[in-house]
């Protein structure tokens, strides 16, 4: 019995403690609109538009998904946040030079993901190929490049990569941190282009739509009448962020049922060993209620056989926890294996459920 409620708490800290972390990414807030928004790739490589017109016609396909009945809002975007994809440039600011992600947006993007503009503008359609090279950033690139202070009017520099020469880009607003490409990972420092900027345009491009509705097919009619050559995929925004959950889904599901399991063991066997325990003391248990003994005092008795083998099998049990707790912290976020609320409440229910 001490043995089973030594393992049983380690199940049910692990129960806890997975369901815990689950719960911590399944109700995060990634700083950006996730309900209501469709991710649309738009492969237009059949399309044989001529060098050069891509950004173009990028914009046109914008349009006219914008003008379908039921959507909201729809911008393009580079890098789709949340899907695991990720762009670093080399950046320089003045003295500093350090990484940062980047991906270059059409305007309206952070009105369809529900991103505020802290200071300064947006991107807007007068940021052009032609005009000054322009970027918004986020408040862990003014951390980590500008100690914090006031970014706007500022110019950042990129490293030279093939296709994408070093260029100047001067910042002109800031938005607050959003998740990049994982839920668990903190927010680096990032950078948002105008997309009609990108330096490597080729013949595709990604939609973020924002609308009430399911818009696939909508959409899919809408293209396919003037570009029935256009390749399309969608996904649901937030799904595919789930989607992404599985392990930590799973790894709560099965921790839950076998910390569930272990304890429903330990009802069983204590109420094996005290049926055996109450017979064979069943003469010593007469003889003190012939002294007097109430009925809460016989009760008590009992208890305390119970509430022996429980502290001892939860003293070693705790022990165990921590050792176990520490090979996996990899797996959880947002919760310690040492977190008191955990073992606390593991304590509490392996309690009750050897009271009853």
């Amino acid at each position: 019995v001490v043995i089973q409620v030594s393992v049983s708490l380690v199940l049910l800290v692990g129960a806890f403690s997975f369901v815990r972390s689950f719960h911590g990414l399944i109700t995060m807030n990634p700083g950006m609109r996730e309900q209501g928004i469709t991710v649309v790739f738009l492969n237009f490589s059949q399309s044989h538009i001529p060098p050069g017109h891509s950004a173009e016609f990028k914009g046109e396909l914008l349009e006219e998904v914008r003008s379908v009945p039921g959507i909201t809002n729809a911008a393009t975007t580079t890098n789709v946040p949340l899907l695991g994809g990720s762009w670093t440039h080399a950046v320089r600011v003045g003295a500093v030079e350090a990484a940062s992600k980047f991906a270059w947006v059409s305007p309206g993007y952070f009105q369809t993901m529900g991103i505020p503009l802290i200071r300064g503008r947006n991107i807007s359609s007068q940021d052009t190929e032609s005009s000054q090279r322009v970027a918004v950033v986020n408040q862990a690139f003014v951390r980590r490049f500008l100690a914090g202070a006031d970014p706007i009017g500022k110019t950042l520099r990129t490293g030279a990569e093939p296709q994408y020469p070093s260029t100047v880009y001067e910042i002109i607003g800031v938005i607050p941190d959003t998740k990049y490409n994982d839920l668990r990972e903190d927010t680096p420092p990032m950078a948002f282009a105008p997309a009609s900027q990108y330096p490597a345009n080729g013949p595709w491009t990604a939609m973020m739509v924002e609308s009430n509705t399911s818009p696939e097919i909508a959409i899919k009619r809408r293209i396919r009448q003037t570009h029935p050559e256009i390749v399309l995929q969608f996904s649901d925004f937030r799904g595919s962020i789930q989607d992404g959950l599985v392990r930590d889904r799973v790894l709560a599901t099965l921790s839950g049922f076998f910390g569930l399991l272990a304890a429903l063991l330990v009802m069983v066997g204590l109420f094996g060993v005290i049926s055996y325990i109450v017979p064979r003391r069943s003469n010593e248990l007469g003889i003190r209620i012939a002294l007097g003994a109430s009925r809460s005092q016989v009760v008590q008795l009992v208890m305390q056989e119970a509430g022996r083998l429980l502290l001892i099998g939860a003293l070693a049990g705790m022990a165990l926890s921590l050792i176990a707790g520490r090979g996996a912290s990899a797996l959880l976020y947002g919760v310690k294996p040492y977190d008191p609320l955990t073992l606390a409440g593991s304590l509490l229910l392996l309690a009750v459920v050897a009271a009853l």
